[in-house]
């Protein structure tokens, strides 16, 4: 039976299950079937699903926003995270340094096929078969399952708990992000302040170039062509 957690006080009467992220290649790869890794996902999804936790990429969200800045976000905030680093892909490598540096409960996984990387190789891997065998997979969705809840256990109960930066030492800290949630409104109100502010740079730059003559504004438009071709198509409108 899986498990929910009810909100603090305040929230109450909402069921919310924790959030496993996970951090894997998408796109096609070479030396791998096509749909591969959405095979893949498949299979971490239906053993997270038979836990407190509730699977969603990292580059998931419902709220508005940079997709770099989301990413972010749900690698800092997510409560666990699952990385597959099979192929090494850069990208994968690279939200894994943003987690690890975050010092966050994270479990690697990796296939047969893809060879340890050294700076996070003291981190233990779980293996899954690259052929995504029925009864291998079986088995390591069972140990996956078992991975995911002691090490989200240990993070909650061990006071010095850390699964990286203690391989080096600790002075170390982990670096933190202080998220901030807007609403779908807000964000459309703060966009159209931007729009504001640079058709009011635009209008006084326009008056500058009426005082200076048309080689000046001439350059004015040619510049804004570059940065914003709408903004400087306006302009033109505006003159003629």
């Amino acid at each position: 039976m899986v498990v929910t957690k009810i909100k603090e006080a305040g929230q109450t009467g909402v069921n919310e299950k924790k959030k496993c992220g996970i951090i894997m290649p998408i796109a096609e790869t070479l030396g791998y079937a096509q749909g591969h890794w959405k095979d893949v996902y498949k299979i971490l999804s239906e053993a997270i699903d038979k836990t407190e936790f509730t699977s969603q990429l990292v580059s998931d969200d419902d709220a508005i926003g940079l997709i770099h800045d989301r990413i972010v976000t749900n690698i800092y905030n997510n409560d666990i995270v699952i990385c597959d680093v099979s192929s090494k892909n850069p990208n994968v490598m690279f939200e894994l340094g943003m987690r690890l540096a975050f010092d966050k409960p994270t479990i690697i996984i990796k296939d047969e096929k893809t060879d340890y990387s050294f700076d996070t190789g003291v981190i233990e891997h779980l293996q899954y078969p690259s052929s995504l065998r029925f009864h291998d997979i079986i088995e390591f969705q069972t140990t996956l399952i078992e991975r995911l809840n002691a090490t989200y256990e240990r993070s909650m109960t061990e006071s010095d708990y850390s699964p990286f930066l203690k391989s080096f030492g600790r002075t170390l800290k982990p670096s933190s992000i202080k998220p901030n949630e807007i609403t779908e409104g807000s964000y459309i109100l703060d966009e159209l302040s931007k729009i504001n502010r640079e058709l009011a740079n635009l209008k006084s730059l326009t008056i500058q170039s009426n005082l200076r003559g048309e080689n000046y504004t001439k350059k004015i438009l040619d510049l804004y062509k570059v940065v914003s071709p709408r903004d400087s198509m306006g302009l033109i409108l505006d003159k003629s």
